[in-house]
């Protein structure tokens, strides 16, 4: 199954997608990606206690940090948190960086999450939240049929590399690049 991380991985790089589901090459993380692991299980001890006024979301059930897989889209994840409301489910996803609006790759990446939510607590999904660095940005996120096409054409093309094992096409620049915890294995970026 795919993980869906490496759908916000793909939109990254597609390389990244080929080393993390067909070598055996275990990656070098760079320090921004031990500060996420520590602001995401920050995140996880705080949201225990939040009540979560400033989202003006009704809610009945805060889901925390839960393993959901769904074998008829192929995708597998952790949710950091979502919102069980009466009729629907909100996926909510914490990022470790400031941003003035919510990258692409985030939110295919909450709509992935939010197909699992969906499935599992047979309750509609058509929002999301992304909530951006220490100071809490919020970003509200309406689902569209284009985000949905997206998500289904990047899930086709990671079963595709896992199919026929091709190393693809980067069209990463060089600031990606030097972030990449497979660095030393594209030779052909430097």
């Amino acid at each position: 199954m795919i993980p869906i991380n490496l759908i916000r991985q793909y939109h990254f790089c597609p390389r990244i997608v080929y080393y993390s589901l067909l070598t055996n090459i275990k990656p070098i993380y760079p320090r921004q990606v031990s500060l996420g692991l520590e602001y995401h299980k920050l995140q996880e001890r705080l949201s225990k206690n939040r009540k979560f006024e400033k989202l003006h979301i009704d809610y009945e059930e805060v889901i925390l940090d839960k393993y959901l897989e769904n074998e008829q889209w192929n995708i597998v994840g952790k949710i950091d948190m979502a919102l069980l409301c009466k009729d629907e489910v909100i996926p909510i996803e914490f990022k470790d960086i400031n941003a003035k609006k919510p990258s692409y790759s985030h939110i295919l990446q909450l709509y992935g999450y939010g197909l699992l939510l969906e499935k599992e607590y047979e309750k509609r999904f058509s929002r999301a939240i992304v909530i951006y660095g220490n100071n809490m940005k919020l970003f509200h996120i309406e689902i569209t049929q284009k985000i949905k096409d997206d998500f289904l054409k990047t899930v086709k093309k990671i079963e595709s590399i896992v199919a026929n094992g091709n190393f693809p096409h980067s069209s990463a620049n060089d600031k990606q690049c030097s972030q990449c915890e497979y660095l030393n294995y594209c030779d052909d970026r430097f």
